[in-house]
């Protein structure tokens, strides 16, 4: 907490009473777009990796060429 203090007053000393609310909505801006981009880099990284799951559990499924057919058949 203490380090949070001394950043807003080294910011007020150095920007002034006027400018520091500008700053502070810019960097909020900022911030909430770049959770936006995190979130959907993300997403897109899900999806990617469940389309590369599901085609390795259909590349390594047994071939179905009706054998099993006849086995349950004698």
């Amino acid at each position: 907490m203490p380090d949070i203090l001394f950043i807003v007053l080294l910011a007020l000393v150095m920007f002034g009473p006027k400018k520091l609310p500008e700053i502070a909505r810019q960097v909020g801006k900022y911030l909430a777009q770049f959770r936006r981009m995190k979130s959907e880099l993300l997403d897109q990284i899900n999806v990617e990796a469940l389309l590369l799951q599901q085609e390795e559990n259909l590349n390594h499924r047994e071939p179905d060429n009706g054998n099993q057919i006849t086995r349950l058949a004698r």
